[in-house]
């Protein structure tokens, strides 16, 4: 988040968030799950959205508004870039070899986004 405040900044431009959620495929016989995803859902929200409010509290000066969806992530960016100046994807970087590919939304982003792209890994601890 911290790469898409600092380029909002300096472009003047308005940053916004998108959350994507795609609900996973179930049996129908699994369904007592219904009211386990639901609760996944509002927690995951609701933890966005209180990310987006420190980050606003935090760079009072970018515009940043923040939007939950649901589908799959690449479409939704995909559809997103299709206005925007730039997407930026996050990438989880897991260690190893997995840090050093990209994970299977930021390969698809690439592949479907019309705009430039940014992807951006987690910054060590260390560094």
């Amino acid at each position: 988040m911290q790469y898409a405040v600092e380029h909002a900044r300096a472009h003047g431009a308005r940053l916004h968030v998108l959350h994507a959620w795609q609900t996973p495929v179930f049996s129908p016989y699994l369904a007592a799950w219904n009211s386990v995803l639901v609760d996944v859902y509002q927690d995951e929200s609701r933890a966005v959205a209180e990310s987006v409010t420190r980050w606003h509290e935090k760079n009072p000066d970018v515009d940043i508004t923040h939007e939950t969806l649901s589908g799959h992530p690449v479409g939704i960016l995909a559809r997103a870039g299709e206005t925007a100046d730039l997407v930026v994807v996050g990438s989880r970087g897991r260690g190893g070899f997995a840090s050093e590919i990209l994970g299977s939304v930021g390969h698809g982003v690439l592949h479907h986004v019309t705009c430039p792209v940014a992807v951006v890994r987690p910054r060590k601890e260390n560094a």
